[in-house]
């Protein structure tokens, strides 16, 4: 059975009064809407029925006039405490902070309000450091990050084994073996065929990987 056509004309979405269905843009279905100040915009269908679009635009343009009246002098905003208004441009006020690290920046006054912005980068700095670490005391044994070992082969490989490269000389094409541990890179020779050099790469796996991957 078809799918059921929605139809939301005449329906309010926000502060938006659907006036008809308008020809789509590609697939997607798209009305003209009357927001009640008056203005008149063209919304897709899905942005209507999300919530994603709830007035023509006048909504966050209030919303920003209202955070530019607010004197946020000396409030925090996680890392951040607000020294001075910097400026104000197009209904938008920016504030001077101070964030814990020692260093200014200058934030719209909304995305502190909002708590978009928090520090001055230094926090998801600190968070992307923890995070690092982390996964390196979970995943690190003996020195070997043994998630670097189960990589997926990259996608530049030009043999379709992991390890093996072509080896051009002006005479021939042959293959070379190599396997990374604890950042070095040992080379295990050139063969005459890429069976050779699997079979090199296998045994090498054996030797320097298997303990890592072993519970």
């Amino acid at each position: 059975m078809a799918k059921k056509k929605i139809d939301v004309t005449g329906k309010r979405f926000g502060r938006l009064r659907v006036i008809k269905e308008v020809e789509p843009k590609g697939y997607k279905r798209r009305y003209l809407c009357k927001c009640d100040c008056g203005n008149e915009k063209v919304v897709y269908l899905n942005n209507l029925t999300r919530g994603m679009t709830t007035s023509c635009g006048c909504f966050q343009k209030e919303k920003a006039r209202e955070s530019s009246l607010v004197d946020l002098t000396g409030k925090r905003f996680g890392f951040l405490t607000v020294i001075n208004q910097a400026s104000s441009k197009n209904n938008r006020t920016y504030w001077r902070c101070e964030c814990n690290c020692g260093k200014s920046i200058v934030v719209e006054a909304s995305r502190l309000l909002n708590g978009k912005t928090k520090s001055c980068g230094c926090f998801r700095k600190e968070e992307g450091f923890k995070r690092k670490n982390e996964q390196e005391e979970k995943y690190r044994k003996d020195g070997v990050m043994v998630t670097s070992l189960k990589r997926k082969i990259n996608k530049n490989n030009s043999t379709g084994v992991k390890g093996v490269s072509l080896f051009k000389t002006k005479k021939s094409i042959k293959y070379r073996a190599q396997i990374g541990i604890k950042n070095t890179i040992i080379d295990l020779g050139v063969f005459d065929t890429i069976e050779e050099a699997t079979l090199a790469r296998k045994q090498a796996e054996e030797k320097y990987h298997k303990s890592y991957l072993e519970d």
